[in-house]
């Protein structure tokens, strides 16, 4: 017996794994990318007296891998349901013309 294959919605489609992983890598890259600038100019300000940015800048230098690590690892867990979620059923009725 034949199944019904009908297309997927693209409301419930889910990312594939290659674009989730290229995704996920990417905000890790630009996160720590952040971070290593954060650094060294976390040590230059405070070397030159500019407390109040240094700190900012330690802060994050401090704080960013434990972020980047939880965005990394933030894998898209949205299940395909079994069958395909038509937009066009979530719509409600058109108003009849005889209630205007």
């Amino acid at each position: 017996m034949p199944t019904e294959s009908r297309p997927q919605a693209v409301t419930t489609a889910r990312p594939s794994r290659r674009e989730d992983r290229n995704s996920r890598l990417k905000g890790y890259l630009i996160a720590m990318s952040i971070r290593i600038a954060s650094f060294p100019l976390a040590v230059w300000a405070l070397s030159t007296g500019h407390i109040i940015i240094g700190s900012i800048l330690a802060a994050a230098a401090i704080l960013l891998p434990s972020f980047a690590v939880m965005l990394a690892n933030n894998v898209d867990q949205r299940q395909s349901s079994s069958m395909p979620t038509s937009p066009v059923r979530a719509l409600p009725p058109a108003p009849r013309t005889d209630d205007l």
